[in-house]
């Protein structure tokens, strides 16, 4: 009876995952040419594959570039070619936070939730259905954070060999996209009150520290710059120019500029302004592609807060710690800073969002029948509220009155 409800589980564990491929992936050649920060990373990658030159344009670091360069030269310029990096990492994402949550919270009910949580949140979809590189980074960053726990936990194993993992991953983060060192920050905390704790170590630690978590990210940071040398005309020079105009871009530029759907950090829990990633009105019919948040699940993050918060203070919970960090880690690292802020920034700290829902719909599930029920309710709101967006996710032509329903808010517009 036992081994039967098990086989049951598993099947119905192995049809969601299927379900949420095919939801993700459907359709992904909409629209068929580049539609916001495509248009800039496309171009990017065409100038690199017929002209061979590296356009400074980008500002970001290259892996994710380099990698759907190699797709590009592969399998051809199509849509679904350039979008293609970004979808496997946005679905190999909700199986490493899978076992981030399982290995926080110990428990693999709650990562089962956290898993449904972040692949119904809509802008997981939205990131994951793009050529951008949020979902790389935010993948490789991810996993560089569950290796470090592995150490965190004093979980058996060598310690050099998790933190190698830890500062391989986050180099691949760094080489994807500088805002990376928010979790460089977030393990640095960590490390620090596992120092603290560990007196007889603070020497051998120090030094591995400095050198993994470190030396390590940084080398490997450059060395996804190495291709460059391999370009007609460039030199060491043209890398450090690069590094010079990129911060610059982020630090001094990007600060004076403006934009239509630039949004502050404190309004994204509250969907206080999403982003239109494309829009088309033909004769009645509506294609749009906007960057939104399931509303059952962003407007549920204070409530998050504040239950993790006493859980914390009330029964010194390190899992509820740990997600806070994580949450309020990724969050408020874009409030610092001066440049132009968007709402799909908020990307980062969902998985954080989504484990903290899952803790709390973990401790519901075990009180009884009651508790159960309510789970399940919210389950079935946040997946119902999931579908209702998916038109508008992904591009389906819709009547423009079913668009109009869904803008509850004119700063939705």
């Amino acid at each position: 009876m036992l081994h039967n409800l098990k086989n049951k589980k598993y099947i119905g564990v192995i049809l969601l995952a299927l379900c949420v491929v095919v939801l993700y992936g459907y359709r992904l050649s909409f629209p068929p040419e580049p539609y916001y920060d495509e248009v800039h990373y496309v171009k990017f990658l065409k100038k690199l594959i017929h002209e061979h030159t590296y356009d400074y344009a980008s500002s970001h670091p290259p892996l994710w570039h380099l990698l759907t360069w190699g797709c590009m030269v592969l399998f051809g310029e199509h849509p679904v070619v350039w979008r293609l990096v970004s979808l496997l990492a946005g679905l190999l994402l909700l199986l490493w936070v899978y076992f981030l949550a399982q290995r926080i919270s110990r428990d693999s009910l709650t990562a089962l939730f956290a898993v449904f949580f972040l692949a119904f949140d809509c802008i997981s979809l939205t990131q994951a259905r793009i050529g951008m590189f949020n979902s790389l980074a935010l993948l490789f960053v991810i996993i560089a954070l569950w290796a470090f726990l592995h150490f965190l936990q004093e979980r058996p194993g060598p310690r050099k060999k998790v933190l190698l993992s830890t500062g391989v991953f986050l180099g691949l983060g760094l080489a994807t996209k500088l805002t990376s060192l928010s979790t460089l920050g977030i393990i640095y905390f960590l490390l620090i009150l596992k120092t603290i704790k560990s007196r007889g170590e603070r020497k051998p630690l120090f030094f591995e520290s400095i050198f993994f978590l470190g030396i390590l990210p940084v080398m490997i940071y450059f060395a996804a710059h190495a291709f460059i040398l391999f370009l007609p005309g460039y030199s060491w020079k043209d890398i450090w120019r690069i590094q010079v105009f990129n911060f610059r871009y982020h630090l001094v530029e990007a600060a004076t500029q403006t934009h239509l759907y630039a949004s502050q950090w404190w309004g994204w829990p509250l969907l206080l302004r999403p982003i239109w990633y494309y829009f088309a009105n033909q004769e009645g019919v509506v294609k749009g592609i906007i960057s939104i948040g399931n509303p059952a699940i962003f407007w549920m993050i204070p409530v998050m807060a504040v239950y993790l918060l006493w859980d914390l203070m009330r029964h010194k919970s390190q899992a509820s710690g740990l997600i806070l960090l994580g949450f309020f880690g990724q969050w408020l690292f874009y409030a610092c800073g001066l440049r132009l802020k968007f709402f799909h920034y908020m990307y980062f700290a969902m998985p954080f969002v989504a484990i903290g829902l899952a803790w709390i719909c973990r401790k519901l599930w075990g009180k009884g029948r009651c508790g159960k029920i309510l789970v399940c309710l919210y389950l079935v709101l946040v997946l119902g509220m999931f579908l209702y967006w998916y038109p508008l996710l992904t591009g389906l032509p819709i009547p423009v009155k079913y668009f109009q329903q869904h803008m509850w808010f004119r700063s939705w517009i």
